[in-house]
């Protein structure tokens, strides 16, 4: 396996988002935080990609990272992904003997018992400091940029511009691109515009854009991202038009409709509404949207 698809897949863990009427709809952390706990065991020699000990150690640096980023009603938990990322394809948790897989509650008194190993593959590419080092800022990228600023990634290019089979897009990774128009149902943000074909290859006319570019904010969560089409993509990039935080669509005054059908179109947008994904866990943040309206064209 490629290491590129390997975070294609850590990019798209199936976290779950937790209920409205729990308050501010989120991803749940635990399966991110649970991989990044183990990397860490990995690296101090603590555990292999083969052999990941349910231990008190894992719990402990599961924990430490968890009070960092919980919101809410968040519980702390690390038992659930050691059995759940199961449900990835690249992770299986087994009983003492080794050979049959958990399909029970874990308890704290299966310590010292239990294990899980990387499989599919994955076994092979977290057995490498290098590897882990980049499955790492890449789970932090997508999961909990915020964290970043006080472990700022290594200076090595983004991984995920790897993928040999899929050339990278103008500004975006496959991995977010994907996300990215799976929450937006491959509609455009601004316009509406949904065309997708599915004969033979499937094909989008839809990008993903950043709302703070990933060269400066190392943030890949899909509230820094939106779905937009060709123009209105190119028109943002150029500050020609901004998402506002009161989520509604801002236009440079630059733009003139009386010169062209095309700025007509571009100053109808103001005013209107931002196309928002069905799940609010995912609607854009207040940052990224101040960000873009700040750099708006005067």
């Amino acid at each position: 396996m490629l290491l590129a698809a390997a975070i294609e897949r850590l990019y798209d863990l199936h976290v779950g988002t937790t209920p409205v009427e729990e308050g501010c709809p989120h991803e749940r952390p635990h399966k991110p935080l649970l991989l990044l706990a183990v990397f860490d065991l990995i690296d101090e020699g603590l555990a292999t990609p083969e052999h990941i000990p349910w231990c008190q150690a894992l719990r402990d640096r599961f924990t430490a990272r968890f009070l960092l980023v919980r919101k809410h009603n968040d519980q702390n938990n690390p038992d659930l992904p050691f059995r759940y990322l199961a449900g990835d394809g690249f992770w299986q948790a087994f009983e003492a003997n080794g050979t049959t897989p958990i399909r029970r509650e874990i308890r704290v008194s299966d310590i010292g018992k239990v294990f899980a190993r990387f499989t599919d593959g994955f076994q092979y590419l977290t057995a490498t400091p290098a590897n882990r080092q980049l499955m790492r800022e890449a789970l932090m990228s997508r999961y909990f940029p915020h964290l970043l600023s006080s472990h700022p990634p290594s200076p090595i290019p983004n991984p995920l511009s790897l993928v040999a089979d899929e050339p990278l897009e103008y500004g975006r990774s496959p991995a977010f691109r994907r996300k990215i128009l799976e929450i937006y149902d491959h509609q455009c943000a601004a316009c509406g515009l949904r065309i997708r074909l599915s004969s033979g290859n499937d094909v989008s006319f839809i990008d993903a854009a950043h709302l703070i570019p990933f060269s400066e904010s190392h943030n890949d969560h899909p509230t820094n991202g939106l779905a937009l089409c060709k123009n209105h993509h190119w028109a943002m990039d150029r500050d020609i038009i901004a998402p506002g935080p009161d989520l509604h669509w801002h236009v440079s005054k630059l733009i003139d409709p009386r010169r062209s059908n095309g700025e007509k179109d571009l100053h109808e947008l103001e005013g209107k509404s931002v196309l928002l994904p069905k799940d609010p866990a995912f609607h854009p943040e207040w940052e990224g949207l101040s960000w873009r309206l700040t750099r708006l064209t005067a």
